[in-house]
């Protein structure tokens, strides 16, 4: 009896496998499917039909004004002859090369790119302009963590002037800004590459500024400060 069953169980599976045929074979008739393992979704392939736009074209054409990703946009400010922080540089390039990752191969690289610090003081005001716009929010105007998102429950923002991220390169705190971390969301997409390099030169102004001794500074600077005591 056990031996008839097998029997008659490996004659269904043949005859199964006979009628259902394998994934990928074709067949005259339309196969019958039990699971069809999202093979068959309600989606557009490209150059379909679609009878839903009045054009009968499923492909829609991009908006107006629509910029792919890795492309500048003309006539914008760091396009502009005379008002750019970097002539012909910058923008939302998408570079494997220092200026736009942060990274010299597979590590955090250090320093401004020279091109940008040619721009002096220059990049630094345009770093705090852009650090209030995007950064103060979340960090603060001085970088302390106390931005005004701490009073709606951020509280895990940490300062910039903490001692962690003075000892990170100046790449790897682009790369921050550019991609994001933990909560912080990626601002490659909506703040310039050479912005992105203004804002770690305010950062590190911010750095010094906070962590700045008296003996630090000029001698006639100190001088003025003593006098006004």
């Amino acid at each position: 009896m056990l031996k008839a069953s097998f029997g008659a169980l490996i004659i269904l599976a043949v005859v199964g496998v006979g009628l259902a045929g394998f994934r990928g074979d074709k067949m005259g008739h339309t196969p019958v499917e039990w699971f069809n393992d999202m093979a068959h979704q309600p989606k557009y392939e490209p150059q379909h039909r679609s009878d839903f736009f009045n054009d009968s074209r499923a492909a829609r054409l991009p908006i107006p004004g629509t910029v792919p990703i890795g492309f500048n946009l003309p006539g914008r400010y760091f396009q502009t002859e005379g008002n750019n922080l970097v002539d012909g540089l910058g923008g939302f390039a998408n570079q494997p090369d220092y200026f736009n990752t942060g990274r010299i191969g597979d590590v955090y690289g250090d320093g401004i790119p020279d091109v940008l610090t040619a721009r002096g003081a220059e990049l630094v005001v345009r770093g705090q302009q852009r650090y209030n716009i995007y950064c103060a929010v979340c960090h603060g105007a001085a970088g302390q963590g106390n931005g005004v998102v701490k009073s709606f429950g951020l509280a895990t923002v940490r300062p910039l002037v903490d001692d962690l991220l003075r000892a990170q390169p100046d790449g790897q705190i682009f790369n921050t800004i550019t991609h994001g971390k933990n909560t912080m969301g990626a601002y490659g997409p909506v703040v310039p590459v050479e912005d992105r390099w203004a804002i770690v030169a305010y950062v590190r102004a911010l750095q010094t500024a906070t962590g700045a001794k008296l003996a630090d500074l000029p001698a006639d600077e100190q001088k003025k400060l003593q006098e006004q005591k």
